[in-house]
């Protein structure tokens, strides 16, 4: 799925996929965001990136979101690829050293995989034409990242696991499904403060870690997120 002229979805509910993930194309490399789990997968992302004929061979780094199975448990292929990863911890470590919550969870034997780069809050790369935000974003996991995408004159908020956009029908809107709460390492207060932080970044595409894209006002999901957050929390 083509989101703009440079940012692609590669997986997901179109390609009979778990979780999203998020192709960027840069001037002289590919950056991915998140990469799924299992062979399939994997598979799915392949066909997508030769159905729009994009060089795989240019890929150069992933950004993972959080190291949660379905959207880090095809680190190790990245590494057989000599794509560098980035990640934040540490949801890192349990990438590189085992995570038995994620085997218990997904009942699937975890490959431990290298991460190249810690992620740190308020980093910026710069790849030619476009450029990505690095944000702290912990309350799903404590190793939790978002990322701001500055592509094609838009501003695209990849988010991994926070909230993700759902049809409202009848009606022509929208309406939002909060990410799962039952890590381990949830911490729903952490949760609230970054959706507060999404809210103010001014972004105008959103790439959840399931689901849909929504084009449109990303500031004002992130402040309906937060209220019904905070309902999780009073309850």
């Amino acid at each position: 799925m083509k989101i703009s002229e440079h940012l692609y979805k590669t997986s997901g509910v179109e390609y009979e996929t778990n979780s999203n993930t998020f192709l960027l194309e840069c001037e002289k490399e590919t950056i991915l965001f998140d990469l799924g789990y299992e062979e399939k997968q994997w598979k799915a992302m392949e066909s997508v990136e030769s159905f729009w004929s994009l060089d795989t061979g240019k890929i150069s780094k992933v950004f993972l979101t959080h190291g949660h199975y379905d959207h880090a448990g095809n680190t190790y292929r990245a590494n057989e690829k000599g794509i560098e990863v980035y990640c934040g911890d540490p949801d890192a470590y349990k990438i590189e050293n085992g995570y038995a919550e994620m085997e218990k969870l997904f009942g699937r034997k975890w490959i431990c995989a290298k991460v190249d780069q810690r992620l740190k809050d308020g980093q910026v790369f710069e790849f030619s034409n476009v450029s990505v935000e690095v944000y702290s974003a912990p309350g799903h996991s404590k190793g939790s990242f978002a990322f701001v995408v500055n592509v094609d004159g838009h501003r695209a908020l990849i988010t991994g696991d926070m909230f993700f956009t759902r049809p409202f029908s009848p009606e022509d809107a929208v309406d939002l499904e909060l990410a799962y709460m039952g890590g381990e390492d949830f911490d729903l207060k952490d949760f609230i403060k970054t959706l507060e932080k999404m809210s103010t970044l001014h972004c105008d595409i959103l790439c959840p870690g399931h689901y849909y894209v929504y084009y449109g006002d990303v500031d004002a999901l992130c402040r309906k997120a937060v209220d019904m957050a905070r309902k999780v929390k009073n309850a």
